[in-house]
């Protein structure tokens, strides 16, 4: 029977009102701009991901950074601007053991940064940007270069600030408490709770950290006054930052220490990991799939030191223990050729590291420890032997060794039977893979993945055009006011003030009682005499 003409518009409504509802949770296609200036492309893997998933989603959005992406996604627009690498020269001195030293490199690293982020901002394509076109949000990254937060007045629209790294005080634009008391320092390690030495060596890094801080500040708020001035109509440097309408931060709290955390700042460490593995390229693929009896070792120093650059006799030790195992390896080496290479390893300039750590016949990864490379192995459940290089790398690979999925070997101490001897510890016992496992189970438990929350808070912060009710006050004051010694003072200067103001008057009265007393012994002597 053929529906009446009556009935058609009923269900053109119903199918509509279908569409709708399947597209509710999708806020109105918004542009948004990410900022990333940096030369270690790792460091946008976090924020790619997340835009990929906000394009999918309608929304418009360009990023600017030196690392485009391999294939062209449907509303994903890159701006290349590339970056001259100022850690070559830094990162080679490292795989040839030079000093890690990071209390004097952190300054030079700081120079660097800023002076990337500089030339982007000043860069003709990042210019035509300001010029033609006009965006709903930016998202800026951030790393040693604070004083981008001016771009959130440059084009008029809100800030969310992502992270590289898990949450500190340098990056503490918001006000978040610092909680010395109770949370240590990323120096200190996971240690809950602390001891009282511990909340002693907590304290005098704390101070430490507030040197280090002034100064960089310092070196900031020229580059911000540069590039912002506000002569032409910019907020100061305190003001900018106060317009940070969210921070994301690429950590989460199984990895550390519970802290409090004020609305605006969110945890979405793994960002980048993919919940299901793309697939492999063919000679990956077939090279973990045939290693069903012995598994596979993968390699990896991430993306900023270069395999080739080892010293001789520390790669000598390296390709010497590697050569004599059982397993299969992979490593990132970033030319075509490998000296002296093993049968056993196959080579690769740059490897789809997550999807290969998801592998099932992957039984270890050896890492430098960066963040991102300890993240993924603990989600996909990897014991590691760490080689920790520079920065946070040696923190990072002494908390697993800490927390039991893995040893390290430093590089200094790099030897073949070093090597071999950690290697064979890892792969030797079950605690390891049991720990891991554990871990994993841990960090994947969340009501929500780390890429849907971090959806759901930018389209927050669209939706509400800058989110200025998450603000916290307490970021409005300094440090006097925030450790309420304003009010101290206050407190014991009034009641002094009090005593001393009392004290005079009972003097006074004192001594006109003294005299009301002296003259009426004066009178009564004159009648009597």
């Amino acid at each position: 029977m053929v529906p009446s003409r009556s009935k058609r518009p009923s269900i053109l409504l119903l199918i509509a009102s279908i569409i709708v509802i399947a597209l509710s949770d999708v806020v109105n296609s918004a542009k948004i701009l990410c900022l990333f200036p940096t030369g270690s492309k790792s460091h946008v893997l976090g924020p790619q991901t997340l835009l990929k998933h906000l394009a999918s989603r309608g929304h418009e959005v360009t990023m600017v950074s030196a690392f485009p992406l391999s294939k062209p996604v449907k509303n994903y627009r890159d701006v290349y601007v590339p970056i001259q690498s100022g850690f070559d020269t830094m990162m080679s001195k490292f795989m040839q053991g030079g000093s890690r030293n990071m209390f004097r490199m952190m300054p030079v690293v700081a120079k660097i940064s800023m002076d990337y982020n500089n030339d982007t901002l000043n860069s003709p394509q990042f210019q035509q940007l300001v010029r033609e076109e006009r965006f709903d949000l930016a998202i800026l990254g951030y790393f040693m270069n604070g004083f981008i937060v001016g771009v959130g007045s440059l084009l008029k629209c809100p800030v969310v600030m992502y992270i590289s790294a898990g949450f500190n005080q340098v990056v503490n634009f918001v006000g978040n408490p610092q909680e010395i008391a109770s949370v240590p320092h990323l120096f200190l390690g996971n240690k809950n709770p602390m001891t009282f030495m511990d909340l002693v060596k907590n304290t005098l890094l704390s101070v430490f950290e507030a040197g280090f801080i002034t100064y960089i500040e310092s070196v900031t708020k020229s580059y911000y006054y540069y590039n912002f001035p506000t002569e032409k109509g910019f907020p100061t440097y305190e003001e900018a930052k106060l317009n940070i309408s969210l921070m994301l931060c690429n950590a989460y709290f199984t990895q550390t220490v519970p802290r409090p955390m004020l609305p605006n700042v969110i945890e979405v460490g793994g960002l980048q990991i993919k919940s299901k593995p793309d697939p492999l390229p063919q000679d990956i693929q077939a090279w973990l799939d045939g290693a069903d009896e012995h598994g596979v070792i993968f390699l990896s120093f991430g993306s900023n030191l270069k395999s080739s650059s080892l010293r001789e006799d520390k790669f000598e030790a390296i390709i010497g223990s590697l050569g004599k195992l059982k397993q299969r390896v992979i490593w990132k080496w970033d030319t075509d050729q490998m000296p002296r290479k093993p049968a056993n390893v196959l080579i690769g300039k740059w490897l789809p590291q997550d999807d290969i750590l998801a592998h099932r016949n992957l039984k270890l990864f050896i890492t430098h420890g960066g963040l991102g490379s300890i993240t993924e192995s603990m989600y996909h459940g990897v014991p590691i032997v760490g080689i920790p290089m520079f920065g946070d790398q040696d923190h990072n690979v002494a908390q697993v060794v800490e927390e039991g999925w893995g040893e390290s070997v430093s590089f200094d101490n790099l030897t073949e039977s070093a090597l071999t001897g950690a290697i064979e510890r890892v792969l030797g016992s079950e605690r390891y893979t049991q720990k891991i496992q554990n871990m994993a189970t841990l960090y994947k438990d969340r009501p929500q993945s780390a890429l849907d929350l971090a959806t759901f808070w930018v389209e927050y912060v669209v939706r509400h055009k800058g989110a200025r009710h998450l603000h916290y006050q307490g970021a409005d004051l300094n440090r006097w006011q925030r450790s309420l010694l304003d009010v101290l003072v206050f407190l014991v200067a009034v009641p002094f003030v009090v005593f001393k103001i009392l004290g005079v008057l009972l003097r006074k009265l004192k001594k006109q009682k003294q005299k009301a007393a002296d003259a009426n012994r004066v009178s009564k002597l004159k009648k009597k005499y």
